[in-house]
């Protein structure tokens, strides 16, 4: 991102430029004359990190520095100066999407183009992909396919990247391997019920609450109240037997509503909830049922993890519907937890996800199944006892259909080239030789096979230059170690560290708080950032009585006012959440209102940014922000000590998500169940405090006392020459 452009004020006037968009100086400069050199319009943080002739250099930068923009203009410099060819520097981007940026930004076609680049920009996998593929021969024994890590990298990205499937499919694949064991089926239903969708809903409504009793959507498209009636709805219709859900019961003093009544024979069909019901509610209903001679069926929740048996059950109860018996469930069957009616895609899915983390997470830090097992001996949590008996069955499939497929998943396909570089130096100063500078961008996301392989391609002669945000890094789950740009002096000695100090993205109330914020981590470099703008709109911090209820109308009433009243696009709003499962009864009441904004989980929003940021969901406690419980102690099995880490991440998340924010920023909690990210903040950081006074108008103009250059008067410093910096550090 590039600093901003001199303009005079009759340019800038003429021009009609909104202040807003000063605060994102790429958009001005992309409209800008074109660059006479790599050095225009560079701060001087900038242009120490652009010309710095260290063969080391770690750019550390922040939010809204213009990261990206330095390292463009750093390869630039090297070509432009005479230090390099384009053909011998090679950047290196975490993902394709980011590489046809840059290579768009130096002026190239993407790297697949029929022409050819001149400049190397490529993806870590991609690299390897393309050297492993050259030299196969030398470390394998026959050709090997690649197991990406999403559908979108294997199938709608270039040929190179085609893979044979996914990781989550190839571990779904194992899973259904094993589904045709009876203890194995039983045990992983039983796990998704009991930690997964459970818990989930428990997440979700705050200990249980669901201001909608009737929330789960039948095959006849009426509302039951939990998973399991809506499993018993689903059966009776799918076997022709008609039904009255709920319907009260006349003949019963006190009157109650039975969960199931069957017409055709006079049948009661109840569903308890919770082990065996409640016991009292459970006593009370059986002994009218009994007093007035009728005929009960009842299903227990926990029963349905094995679906097939429960289905032996009502057809032996039910003799009148199945003269001839029912056909259970093949033994094999895994299409129960894909199909939307039995409720358990999304437990499948959050599964999925948690067994790739820790498959990246033993391949990263080589961590053996036998290492695992030698620790669960001393395991206490239920949970994680659960997962890893579990997850090491299906672990040993996974590692065996890699091996039937003759594939490598990403973090092997790194591996495998550090391998061939290691056994075969040779080779590794031929591409040492063939690209003298090496450049990563965010490498604040590296993991420990990406570094291995950096030290692989930079030698001695080579340069190499990094940059990053460690306060922005937030992909630990995919097996990124922020260790590696905190410690990057060790790894790589004498190296030089330039930080970018300016924030031109972000108010002075959005920079203060998300500063105050980050730099309670227990591991970070506590380097500057400062807000170029002076003032801004306060942050405002909304304390619902409930998130469900109050919290669902303020958000409400606020987007429409933004897009209604305030003229703000619906486009330039942006409502964050840490996870998928707050924003659903959010994102219903907004659609059922005509209300449509852009919505994103804050991974899904890095990178992004917006007129208007709506935090939602900072509650604490389970399904809330943080979220480290029980899934933490699941990946603090692997890694001891491992809790401080994951919670930094969580601060680092929360940081990404306040410097979204263009102009406003509102922060939406619960009175009684506050975020600990919200406490014991000081009052100031918040709507009506001094710091967070609005600033001058966008037609207020200035000149900078030291270089000359026109500068809206709500700029705390030129960003040109940075006088008048020293006085804010």
């Amino acid at each position: 991102m590039p600093a901003l452009l001199h303009f005079s004020i009759l340019s800038l006037l003429n021009a009609g430029f909104k202040l807003f968009l000063l605060s994102a100086p790429a958009q001005i400069f992309s409209a800008a004359k074109p660059m006479n050199s790599p050095l225009d319009g560079l701060n001087p943080d900038q242009a120490r990190a652009v010309t710095s002739p260290a063969k080391r250099l770690l750019v550390l930068a922040g939010a809204g520095s213009g990261k990206t923009f330095v390292i463009t203009r750093r390869i630039l410099h090297l070509v432009a100066s005479g230090s390099a060819r384009p053909e011998q520097v090679l950047a290196i981007t975490f993902t394709r999407n980011a590489a046809r940026e840059m290579a768009r930004r130096l002026g190239e076609s993407p790297e697949n183009s029929p022409s050819g680049p001149r400049y190397n920009v490529r993806t870590f996998h991609s690299l390897c992909y393309l050297i492993l593929r050259k030299h196969w021969r030398l470390i394998l024994e026959r050709p090997f396919r690649l197991v990406t890590d999403s559908a979108t990298e294997s199938r709608k990205t270039a040929p190179e990247l085609r893979g044979v499937s996914t990781k989550s499919e190839l571990l779904l694949e194992a899973i259904r391997s094993l589904f045709s064991e009876p203890d194995f089926r039983i045990a992983f239903k039983r796990y998704l019920w009991d930690y997964q969708i459970s818990a989930e809903e428990s997440d979700r409504f705050g200990g249980g609450y669901d201001p909608r009793p009737q929330r789960y959507l039948t095959l006849a498209g009426e509302r039951v109240r939990s998973y399991a009636e809506r499993d018993i709805a689903n059966w009776l219709r799918e076997n022709g037997i008609s039904y009255l859900y709920r319907n009260l019961a006349q003949w019963s003093s006190p009157s109650f509503s039975p969960d199931f009544y069957l017409p055709a024979t006079d049948t009661y069909l109840e569903v308890w909830e919770f082990g065996r019901g409640n016991p009292i509610e459970r006593q009370n209903r059986l002994a009218q049922y009994r007093a007035r001679d009728k005929r009960l069926i009842e299903v227990y929740r926990d029963e349905l993890l094995d679906f097939p048996a429960v289905e032996k059950r009502l057809a032996g109860a039910l003799p009148e519907f199945f003269p001839q018996g029912v056909e259970s469930l093949s033994a094999g069957d895994l299409d129960e937890l894909e199909s939307a009616s039995a409720g358990y895609p999304e437990a499948l899915k959050g599964f999925l996800s948690l067994a790739e983390e820790i498959l990246d997470r033993m391949k990263n830090h080589s961590i053996t199944p036998e290492q695992i097992e030698e620790r669960l001996k001393m395991e206490k949590h239920a949970r994680s006892r659960s997962f890893y008996a579990l997850f090491l069955r299906i672990h040993e499939r996974y590692q065996t259909l890699l091996t039937r497929e003759g594939a490598l998943d990403f973090n092997e396909l790194i591996l495998k080239t550090v391998e061939l570089f290691e056994t075969h130096p040779d080779l590794r100063e031929r591409y040492r030789s063939r690209w003298r500078h090496v450049l990563v961008d965010e490498y604040q996301d590296v993991n420990t096979p990406q570094v291995l392989l950096l030290k692989q391609l930079a030698g001695p002669e080579n340069s190499l230059t990094c940059v990053g945000d460690d306060w922005q890094s937030i992909y630990g789950f995919r097996g990124s170690d922020v260790s590696h740009i905190l410690e990057f002096e060790k790894a790589f000695q004498s190296c030089e560290v330039v930080p970018l100090r300016v924030n031109y993205r972000n108010s002075t109330p959005v920079v203060a708080f998300a500063n105050l914020s980050v730099r309670k981590c227990h591991a970070f470099r506590d380097k500057p950032s400062i807000a170029l703008k002076e003032g801004g709109r306060p942050i405002v911090l909304f304390r619902a009585r409930h998130l469900y209820e109050d919290g669902v109308g303020y958000v409400a009433a606020r987007v429409r006012e933004l897009t209604e009243e305030e003229g703000f696009d619906p486009a330039e709003v942006l409502i964050l959440y840490r996870r998928n499962s707050s924003f659903r009864l959010l994102g219903e009441a907004l659609r059922d209102s005509g209300l449509k904004v852009r919505h994103e989980t804050i991974h899904a929003a890095k990178g992004l940014e917006a007129r208007a940021v709506i935090l939602w969901a900072l509650t604490g406690g389970k399904g809330g922000f943080p979220s480290i419980w029980d899934e933490g102690r699941i990946v603090r099995l692997l890694l001891p000590g491992d809790r401080n880490r994951r919670l930094d991440e969580e601060r680092r998340i929360f940081y990404v998500a306040l410097t979204r924010s263009l102009e406003r920023l509102y922060l939406v909690s619960e009175q009684h169940n506050p975020s600990p990210f919200l406490e014991n903040v000081p009052e100031k950081y918040f709507a009506g405090s001094a710091l967070s006074a609005p600033g001058p108008t966008a037609r207020e103009i200035r000149s900078c006392r030291k270089c000359g250059a026109a500068l809206p008067s709500d700029y705390r410093f030129c960003p040109y020459c940075f006088e008048g910096l020293e006085r804010l550090k």
